[in-house]
């Protein structure tokens, strides 16, 4: 603690004002001082063991916990015959409830153990039973988060459960080499393969997830993702509709090239969109299960696209 240098003349002072002017002298110089932040001191526990089905554990906590500490070997799952080997943990809808995949589990009762962290780095270790479930994963996983927009040079996609990392049938529109790079069983960046095959300044790119399975075999839904290096893209707008007589076509894609494709968009009742690069004409076509069509397309135009019947192969287009 430090003292104004006023107060080494206090001594020359007798009596009650030397008192009083002590006493505002260490109340002023201990005033700057705020009182020490309570540091969390209490061990996260286990509140709830809940079975999603044959291959997904939940464990709620008292509190978050810190998930970068989460590995397989925390915990261990026994039953009287066998130990169920975990597979991968990550957390649900908060860093409060961690999901625990697992390889099938039988309809027995089973004994989980094991140790996490919360946050500050207070340890907790827990002990629970549970009865295991042979009710099968139907549940199709889904994109949580994805990259998009300008000044990106590389994609990731983010998955709502553990996936088959080897499962995953992309394309990169304009055609480039990419391979999938997996943090994770849930994150996944695309990258190309080469310095020849990067993502040029001046382009639009776009990421075709045609399809990914979860660790069940649960297939995902066909998902489209679009980003530019460039720093200052502002796009134009183009939409349109594809019908089929006068019915709105409930999926399906639209491919978008000039002399050859350069974008692909998923139709959502009927309606597809592109950001452009300029007001020029573009070709529009689009392919819904056997059916298929062309138009010439400009932006701000009616750009509807009527369908007849006639099977086309995606990727006889794109890649």
């Amino acid at each position: 603690m430090t003292f104004p240098v006023f107060a080494v003349e206090l001594g020359m002072w007798n009596g009650p004002a030397r008192i009083v002017t002590l006493m505002f002298v260490l109340v002023a110089a201990c005033a700057h001082k705020a009182p020490p932040l309570a540091k969390d001191r209490l061990n996260p526990r286990l509140t709830k063991v809940s079975v999603i089905n044959n291959r997904q554990i939940q464990l709620t906590f008292t509190e978050e916990i810190d998930t970068l500490a989460l590995v397989p070997d925390s915990i261990l799952i026994t039953s009287e015959n066998e130990t169920l080997r975990v597979l991968l943990l990550y957390p649900s809808l908060s860093a409060s409830e961690i999901i625990t995949a697992t390889e099938p589990m039988k309809n027995v009762s089973y004994e989980i153990t094991g140790t996490v962290f919360d946050k500050a780095e207070n340890r907790g270790l827990f002990k629970s039973g549970f009865q295991g479930s042979t009710s099968p994963d139907t549940i199709t996983p889904w994109i949580t988060s994805y990259s998009e927009g300008r000044n990106k040079h590389e994609f990731f996609l983010q998955f709502s459960e553990a996936m088959d990392t080897t499962s995953a049938s992309f394309a990169v529109i304009p055609r480039r080499n990419f391979a999938a790079n997996w943090t994770n069983h849930r994150y996944a960046k695309f990258l190309p393969v080469s310095e020849d095959e990067s993502m040029k300044f001046d382009t639009t790119y776009y990421l075709l997830l045609k399809t990914a399975r979860d660790i069940s075999g649960n297939e995902s839904s066909p998902f489209v993702t679009s980003v530019t290096p460039d720093t200052a893209y502002d796009g134009i707008n183009l939409t349109g509709r594809a019908l089929v007589d006068t019915v709105r076509v409930k999926g399906g894609f639209a491919l978008l090239s000039r002399e050859k494709i350069i974008g692909i968009s998923v139709i959502t009742d009927g309606d597809f969109s592109f950001s452009v690069r300029d007001s020029l004409a573009h070709t529009i076509t689009v392919i819904a299960g056997e059916y298929s069509g062309s138009i010439t397309a400009l932006p701000g135009s009616d750009n509807t696209v009527r369908l007849k019947k006639e099977r086309i192969d995606i990727d006889s287009l794109i890649d």
